[in-house]
């Protein structure tokens, strides 16, 4: 035997018996339960957390368990709360360096929610497991009350801030667009907002007592629904005989939550043209075509345009009245869904 084989195989049992000799002193050590299994108030008091423990046949079953409860001590919905995040999140991404109102602060909030989003939903959450030697797990989800409270106040006080803001920007544009987009965007912020004071009574009851200053989600929604309803649109369709363009019109706007009217002077107006025609075009099933030409242009108080569009398109039939009626009808479906209303909520998507 070489001296290089002899010092190899020296080398692995020396390695052998270590790893030996610290399994057995581990041994009593991974026996032992820790303090929060056997006595979880001594461990972590009521005053400084708030804690569940569940036991399971395997770890992750445990804190699984575990971390539903808790959720059901706060007495919120943890899907609707993680998807609240994720949406506020998307939210903050979409109009970022649109708003002055927008600051870091709040574009670290929604990167906190998506992290966090990912576990539960519940921002300075903690979870533990321990196995016991029968192969039992324990699991023990918990929030320090003082550093899970600073933070949900912290990130009220922002969003609060944020909300105000928005609500001051709508009363500066009454009957506006803007305004209309500026109290939504104020709604998805008190959304988790109210997620956000729900959670902090919980961890810390004084905070009943000290609603957010925009009252709630709901407030806030209602004075987005009024703002859109105080926006009147005028609409007017040259050379639509039948009403039917009109009304497509009328009835997208209407859907979005702004009212119309075919005269009077305004917030906005939207004027159209529209044009049917036979179209001669031989083909071996002797079929009949008709095409319409859509003009549209939308311009506000001013006289701004804000957007438009020229679109057409070719339907036949056997019979030219039928031909005429698919055409009209292509032109219905342009406006409701995609042409003029993709327009429309893409210059939305844009304020």
């Amino acid at each position: 035997m070489t001296k290089k084989l002899r010092l190899i195989i020296n080398y692995t049992y020396f390695l052998f018996l270590s790893a030996i000799i610290f399994s057995c002193a581990g041994s009593p050590k991974a026996r032992t339960p820790p303090l929060w299994v056997t006595d979880t108030e001594k461990a972590y008091p009521d005053r400084d957390w708030l804690i569940v423990v569940e036991a399971e046949q395997d770890a992750k079953l445990a804190e699984r368990a575990a971390v539903t409860r808790l959720a059901q001590v706060f007495r919120v919905d943890l899907v609707s709360v993680t998807n609240a995040n994720r949406q506020f999140a998307e939210t903050i991404s979409s109009v970022k360096g649109k708003s002055s109102l927008i600051t870091s602060q709040s574009q670290d909030i929604a990167q906190e929610l998506v992290s966090t989003s990912a576990v539960s939903g519940l921002i300075g959450l903690q979870v533990e497991s321990w196995a016991n030697p029968q192969g039992r797990s324990y699991a023990n989800a918990r929030m320090n009350r003082a550093e899970s409270s600073a933070r949900y106040s912290a990130m009220i006080r922002e969003n609060e801030k944020v909300i105000g803001g928005l609500q001051e920007e709508a009363e500066r544009k009454p009957q506006t667009f803007e305004a209309f987009q500026a109290l939504n965007l104020a709604y998805s912020f008190a959304t988790v907002t109210d997620n956000f004071h729900s959670l902090l009574t919980v961890l810390d009851p004084s905070a009943v007592s000290r609603r957010p200053s925009y009252g709630n989600a709901e407030a806030v929604k209602s004075l987005a629904q009024s703002a859109g309803r105080s926006i009147v649109i005028t609409v007017r369709v040259n050379g639509d005989n039948s009403g039917r363009i009109e009304k497509a019109f009328t009835e997208s706007l209407n859907s979005r939550g702004f009212r119309t009217s075919a005269m009077g002077d305004n917030s906005y107006v939207l004027t159209a043209s529209f044009q049917l025609e036979d179209v001669d075009l031989a083909n071996p099933n002797n079929y009949k075509y008709a095409r319409y030409i859509l003009n549209y242009s939308l311009k506000n108080k001013d006289g701004a345009e804000l957007l438009s569009s020229s679109n057409n398109g070719r339907e036949g039939h056997l019979t030219v009245s039928e031909a005429r009626q698919r055409a009209i009808r292509a032109a219905e479906q342009d406006i409701a869904s995609t042409g003029f209303a993709v327009n429309f909520d893409a210059y939305f998507a844009s304020l």
